[in-house]
């Protein structure tokens, strides 16, 4: 690897570490170095970053969001709002089916995968004996929403940083075989040298080679070897790591033709499962898998059902891996999410339509609710979708067309409640103390036609707002119902899924 990729990967990586606000538009910039093979030609100045950070802006202020540029951000953002440890849990609970057939391929296991990302992520970020003070942070609304705001570390600072993101090799394989080993004394020897061989695949697979005219991609291979010997590794953003391991575990099944079928055949039966398996643990009046349209001249079935004491909501799970090639093929990835949310709405209505034409002779919705009147009771859509993907679907028209999947607004009516999750975001709302109050969150979430005033990155980002701002305070109440009249979005990252303290010299 060259001394200018060596500098600038370093480089970077510390300036985005010490500029702590900056993160994802420094890494922004050297995806977009890297992927255009830039980053061997010339070193990288200050001055290039800062002017590259300038043209962005805020969404909050941006009159067009731009699908490509809000898609390219966002996707740059997630991996600092989520929790690694609730994450990785949720991945080995999404691919546990294809680990047997690993292993009798004699693979690498998912398992050991998201291992060797927490061994690494936690060696580099554990006890990096930085602290806030270290840091540059902005001094001021104005210097916070200026993205050029960006500072250059001192000598020393780059010089802790960057042996914290230089690695040996072989100490790192020491330690994932040492972390993996069974705690069983009577254990074959031999498993040792299947676990460095293990270890050493991993390291292959995360890293990017030496040398090479290969298109570079970090999402992909967040690992930069730093000699040909690849005796040493950089990984110049760690907290990528495990938070997009998604990514690459799709692309590391892709490589096996057969785990691929497997993956193929199985994954809607898969997701489908595990998105019923949590909708079950919801508390609610009751949750029916497969609901199935009895007495009905055009049989069929919903997912499910979810029904509440005043509300139900049918269920369509999509397994189709939407985030599959990104962040490179933005364009794909709007037309196949409009694709299965339009799919998905009209199942989701059917089912909605079926139970709204019932005159409940048979006692149905009485039985399943207890509701004695199921005529009062709101009705509404509930569209799961596989994958770690954004949020694109906000219920506000006008957004969702500025982002480009306005056409799904083309499939549902003014009054029309509906709500688009991932399984993931499902997966970690269940962790949520509020979770017994879902049914009132839909409610509101669904509640304001096709004017909804918050736009978050998430689904999380909406529970967050409506449980720590909006609920019981008279005044958001209020606010929301002017800005839906004034058609005013409010763009917003809460406090309770992100870390805000590097904000803490910003005065209100």
């Amino acid at each position: 690897m060259s001394d200018i990729f060596i500098h600038n990967t370093t480089y970077l990586s510390c300036l985005a570490r010490y500029n702590t606000e900056r993160r994802p538009v420094i890494r922004q910039y050297f995806d977009s170095r890297l992927r255009k093979n830039r980053i061997n030609t010339q070193e990288t100045s200050i001055d290039e970053v800062r002017a590259f950070a300038a043209q962005k802006k805020p969404a909050v202020e941006e009159d067009d969001f731009g699908f490509d540029e809000i898609f390219q951000e966002i996707l740059l953002t997630l991996p600092e709002d989520i929790n690694p440890q609730d994450y990785q849990g949720y991945l080995l609970f999404r691919y546990s089916h294809l680990e047997q057939s690993l292993e009798e391929k004699g693979e690498f296991a998912v398992y050991d995968l998201l291992s060797f990302e927490a061994l690494l992520r936690d060696r580099i970020l554990e006890e990096t004996g930085l602290i806030l003070s270290d840091l540059h942070l902005s001094e001021d609304k104005e210097e916070y929403v200026d993205f050029s705001s960006i500072e250059e570390p001192s000598d020393q600072f780059r010089q802790k940083w960057c042996e914290r993101i230089t690695l040996d090799a072989q100490q790192i394989l020491n330690e994932f075989v040492e972390g993996t080993l069974p705690d069983d004394p009577t254990f074959d020897p031999e498993l040792i040298e299947e676990r460095i061989g293990i270890g050493q695949s991993i390291l292959e697979f995360l890293s990017s080679p030496a040398e090479g005219d290969a298109e570079m991609d970090f999402f992909s291979n967040p690992l930069f070897q730093a000699s040909e010997a690849g005796s040493e590794v950089i990984v110049p953003f760690p907290e990528v790591l495990l938070t997009t391991a998604q990514y690459r575990i799709e692309e590391y099944i892709g490589q096996f033709e057969d785990i691929q079928e497997i993956e193929n055949q199985e994954k809607g039966d898969v997701v489908e499962g595990l998105a019923q398996d949590l909708l079950e643990r919801i508390p609610s009046r009751n949750f029916v898998r497969e609901f199935q349209y009895i007495h009905d001249p055009h049989p069929g079935e919903a997912d499910g059902v979810l029904f509440f004491d005043n509300s139900y909501w049918a269920v369509e799970v999509k397994s189709h891996p939407i985030f599959r090639k990104i962040p490179g093929q933005t364009e794909l990835i709007k037309d196949r999410y409009a694709e299965k949310v339009t799919q998905a709405i009209g199942q989701t209505r059917r089912a909605e339509d079926y139970l709204d034409s019932l005159d409940d002779e048979f006692g149905l919705i009485y039985n399943l609710t207890g509701n004695k009147n199921p005529d009062s009771m709101d009705s509404g859509g509930i569209i799961i979708l596989d994958g770690f993907i954004p949020t694109l679907f906000s219920g506000n028209e006008r957004a969702d067309r500025e982002l480009g999947v306005g056409q799904i607004h083309q499939q549902i009516s003014e009054d029309e409640r509906l709500v688009v999750i991932t399984l993931y975001d499902l997966y970690q709302l269940l962790q949520e103390d509020e979770i017994e109050q879902f049914n009132e969150f839909l409610l509101w979430r669904t509640g304001y036609g096709e004017k909804f005033p918050i736009w978050g990155y998430n689904e999380r980002e909406y529970w967050a707002f409506y449980f720590d701002n909006y609920l019981d305070d008279d005044e958001w109440e209020e606010g929301l119902e002017t800005a839906v009249d004034k058609e005013i979005i409010t763009f917003y990252i809460s406090e309770r899924f992100n870390d805000k303290h590097h904000l803490q010299n910003l005065v209100d």
